[in-house]
């Protein structure tokens, strides 16, 4: 799991402001796709449709990180709409003072487009806009950067022209192929007076990820005739959000639990050096050959892949599990018997004054009433409840010290759970940091139980579960709730294992928003995701931020080892309330 909040270079993002942002850009910029990260300049990036904030509007005195990020937006959102990205290989290797200059003139085009579709945006941007100003008339460093403030300065400003050394500079244009004329125009005059020579920036555009998206998407326009064999340039990226494996990793390979990179790998991924294994026997056993390849469409995820496992078991584990079952059976036979008492009643209950259905014995009390309801009539309640249940647990390396307890708390639950003839599905899941590869991210999904088999088995291979990775929380959540509603159970509920915020692969801020969308979606679809977090660290951030996903579904138990004791109940109250 991620530290407080959403980390950012050491930094931290409210989760809150982030969803609130992310709702606005996407509402802007029509596109529900578009992801919203934090970087330390503010764009548009058209070939992984993702906007950035500037790192800028963080740590501020005279305007709230909140004000900061919506002036982002609300003076970029047209970009995707405006701006040509095909013309933008023409300045993919100019020098930085040129493309500073044409970035100024495009980002002048973005701000005079925002207002001229919303005009109270002018007003809403004042306070960003005077804070910018201020910015940029501080000392400069050399004649270029110097330039290069006032000259944004006067966009800020809404000017037409700008005069510099004599002469009279155009500033707005109305195409980026006008924009790229002007800049040449002004590159022409600024030349002869000072050395263009700088690496100061006040705006950023990824040009090679654009070069590259202009040359392999098949709608662009002029596709057909662009070199596919032109040489791929990666291009730095300005900042980088930093996954789990940066310090989990490394942690567990510190205290011995993993090897060295071409190594460590999970248990369920290595071949099993026993010889007692159980084929075809509960749970089935090995990696799936078929079509276990499931990726999700969206921007955030469009690189993860998900892989299905069915993870081997031993002869050897079922006498652990038998102890820990049978130490827990106690318990899970108390809410086996309180749910049935409650529905034998059900079964047995009448409902009396009714307008129809069998005459009262004693209908005195109605009569007194002058009431038409004489009637009584026996409920028709079925023996079973119409419910079924996903449990996910996050097996990421931060769950190492407390995998034993979620365990042992599934246990008592499948007890529960089979006792009552309740279908139910008990998954486990991962990235697999150390397979992580530019665009391809894979998750492995534990299935150490399906809705089929339920009713009767035991999910024996919970014994071999162990910290792995990092955890892609949404895409998992979507995965889940979408076997789910394939179901016919008119109450359906995910029940969520996690001791912190998601964490993978580009998926620190990005994973907090897609975990809350995830969890929004799920509902809306009829679904109840509930969270049990174990808040060891006892971090106010970070439980804010859970809380922000999950809303008050959030079970806190400050202790692994407290699950056993608390889920019973929790299970208990779900139930109740179905029933009741």
């Amino acid at each position: 799991m991620s530290y407080s909040f959403i980390k950012f270079n050491d930094e931290i993002v409210d989760s809150k402001i982030m969803m609130e942002i992310t709702d606005l850009a996407r509402l802007l910029l029509k596109k529900k796709a578009v992801t919203v990260t934090v970087r330390k300049y503010s764009y548009y990036n058209p070939a992984s449709n993702e906007f950035n904030m500037s790192f800028f509007w963080k740590h501020r005195t005279d305007i709230s990180e909140r004000e900061g990020f919506r002036y982002d937006i609300l003076t970029r959102y047209p970009s995707p709409y405006i701006l040509d990205y095909r013309k933008y290989d023409r300045m993919k290797n100019s020098d930085v003072f040129t493309q500073q200059i044409f970035l100024s003139l495009e980002y002048y085009r973005n701000r005079r487009a925002a207002i001229r579709q919303r005009p109270l945006i002018e007003n809403v941007i004042q306070k960003g806009d005077r804070i910018k100003t201020e910015e940029y008339r501080k000392k400069s460093s050399n004649d270029a950067e110097a330039f290069l403030k006032s000259f944004n300065i006067a966009i800020i400003e809404g000017r037409e022209t700008m005069e510099a050394f004599g002469e009279t500079m155009p500033l707005i244009s109305d195409s980026t192929e006008e924009s790229i004329a002007l800049t040449e125009k002004i590159i022409s005059i600024v030349s002869q007076k000072i050395s263009l020579k700088t690496s100061f920036r006040l705006h950023d555009m990824p040009f090679n990820d654009i070069s590259v998206f202009n040359r392999t998407t098949p709608f662009r326009k002029d596709s057909s005739r662009l070199d596919e064999k032109a040489e791929e340039e990666e291009e730095e990226e300005t900042s980088r959000v930093d996954t789990k494996t940066d310090c989990d990793a490394d942690e567990a390979n510190m205290v011995g639990e993993t090897g060295d990179n071409t190594s460590r790998k999970s248990a369920h991924g290595k071949q099993n050096p026993y010889e007692d294994d159980v084929s075809d026997y509960h749970e089935g056993f090995g990696r799936n050959t078929g079509d276990n390849l499931l990726e999700d469409s969206g921007a955030i995820n469009q690189h993860a892949v998900l892989n299905i496992v069915k993870p081997k078991i031993r002869l050897s584990q079922y006498k652990e599990y038998q102890r820990i079952f049978e130490s827990y059976n106690a318990v899970a036979k108390k809410v086996v018997g309180d749910i049935t008492q409650i529905l034998n009643y059900k079964m047995n209950a009448f409902q009396t004054r009714r307008t129809s259905g069998k005459l009262m014995k004693n209908p005195i009390g109605p009569i007194i009433d002058d009431s038409p309801k004489l009637f009584v009539k026996k409920n028709i309640e079925s023996k079973e409840l119409d419910a079924a249940f996903t449990v996910i647990i996050d097996q990421s390396f931060s769950m190492t010290e407390n995998l034993e307890g979620c365990r042992n708390g599934v246990i008592i639950l499948n007890n529960i759970l089979k006792s009552l003839g309740i279908p139910h599905r008990i998954v486990s899941h991962h990235e697999d940091t150390f397979e992580v590869m530019k665009n391809h991210y894979p998750n492995n999904v534990y299935e150490h139980m399906d809705f089929e088999r339920s009713k009767y088995y035991y999910p024996v291979s919970l014994m071999d579960i162990e910290a792995s990775g990092d955890n892609r929380d949404g895409l998992i959540i979507k995965h889940e709730a979408g076997k789910l509603q394939m179901r016919s159970e008119r109450d359906r509920f995910i029940i969520m294992f996690s001791d912190g915020l998601p964490s993978a692969e580009q998926y620190n801020q990005s994973g907090i928003i897609d975990t809350h969308e995830a969890v929004q979606e799920a509902r809306k679809s009829g679904i109840q995701v509930i969270n049990i977090f174990i808040d060891q660290s006892n971090e106010g951030n970070t439980l804010a931020a859970i809380k922000n996903i999950y809303d008050t579904n959030t079970i806190i138990v400050n202790d692994a080892e407290e699950i056993a004791s608390a889920l019973p109940n929790l299970l208990k109250r779900i139930l109740t309330k179905i029933l009741v």
